[in-house]
């Protein structure tokens, strides 16, 4: 018999890499999309699609009741959004989600759940599982600390069994990630940090699906909690430097200090918030942290937990990164509220 599974995000970036594979490996998939969202066709033609979103409670109902796995990949992944859109989704979601599993769910083997390395809050070292993760005021990763701490709440009182992932910068085809750097090298307005010697804290996005799938089925993910990214020390010069050459663009690179940085940044969120702009401003004090500290967090408990390695060379991921970012007809497009991370 099939092993049930169900995607939240499935429309997203990290969900429906996901979901493919889940397919690819004869799993019975049912995914949770918004009413109109556009689902890829070959995952509308082979899922179970239950329209609904995190605050749908009888939809949630429904998509979870007979899945033995339930990876979450759905969230607000936006860089700039208000504190009211990322807690409805991050952590109302996340509560509402738990509350249909201990309802209407008997059969649940595993809930993985993907979180984020943001909820360290940028420190200024490298930090491992057993650091403790802070809020710095940032609205994505205090709301993902959040949805962490509804998970750790809820799974104790209820006994699901769950492991919560903390990716760090998920990059491959269809990453928003690489969208936004590649416009911003197009343009010729991307920036550096301390003339980019922060850690870029890079995972391919199926890097990352072979650590999740283990996540799921290994005894020894049962209630843990693991930082991934892949095994390279790859910093933000060097990334953009590869991804200039693959993406045939010679535009300089500027570069700030990263106090100089932060106060442009400052200046800029009060202009915006004086002038009651809600679009996202060039720079901001996120954007700031995300080039100028650390996101090499270290992924050793779960390399050695898993024993799994990099299946996909960094070199070989931002080479595919840079492919699909030629070939997208969508640039544009913004992540929406509901997202794959």
């Amino acid at each position: 018999m099939k092993a049930t599974a169900l995607v939240t995000g499935a429309t997203g970036f990290i969900g429906s890499h996901l979901a493919r594979r889940l397919l690819a490996e004869g799993y019975h998939l049912t995914v949770l999309i918004r009413p109109g969202a556009t689902l890829e066709p070959a995952l509308r033609e082979q899922c179970h699609i239950v329209y609904g979103d995190l605050n749908d409670s009888r939809a949630l109902a429904f998509a979870v009741r007979d899945c033995e796995f339930v990876f979450h990949c759905a969230a607000n992944v936006n860089t700039w959004d208000s504190a009211t859109n990322y807690y409805r989704t991050n952590v109302l979601g996340v509560q509402n989600l738990l509350d249909a599993l201990v309802h209407n769910n008997l059969i649940l083997k595993r809930f993985v759940h993907i979180s984020t390395v943001d909820v360290y809050g940028y420190p200024q070292h490298p930090a491992d599982e057993t650091t403790e993760p802070r809020k710095v005021g940032f609205g994505y990763g205090d709301s993902k600390l959040e949805g962490e701490q509804r998970v750790w709440q809820t799974a104790n009182a209820h006994n699901l069994p769950f492991t919560i992932i903390r990716p760090a910068n998920v990059i491959g085809p269809g990453s928003q990630f690489i969208r936004e750097i590649g416009n911003a090298l197009d343009r010729g307005d991307m920036l550096t940090i301390n003339r980019g010697q922060a850690h870029a804290g890079l995972i391919d996005v199926d890097n990352l699906i072979d650590l999740l799938l283990w996540a799921a089925r290994s005894d020894k993910a049962i209630n843990e909690i693991y930082n991934a990214r892949d095994d390279t020390e790859l910093n933000w010069y060097d990334t953009l430097q590869l991804l200039q050459q693959m993406l045939q663009t010679d535009k300089k690179i500027r570069n700030l200090p990263f106090p100089v940085a932060m106060a442009i940044a400052r200046i800029a969120e009060s202009l915006y918030a004086l002038t009651g702009q809600t679009q996202e401003p060039p720079l901001h004090r996120l954007l700031v942290c995300m080039f100028g500290k650390t996101c090499g967090h270290s992924a050793l408990k779960i390399r050695q937990a898993s024993n799994i390695t990099s299946r996909i060379p960094i070199e070989e991921s931002i080479q595919r990164s840079a492919q699909w970012f030629l070939s997208d007809i969508d640039r544009a497009s913004v992540p929406t509220a509901q997202q794959s991370e």
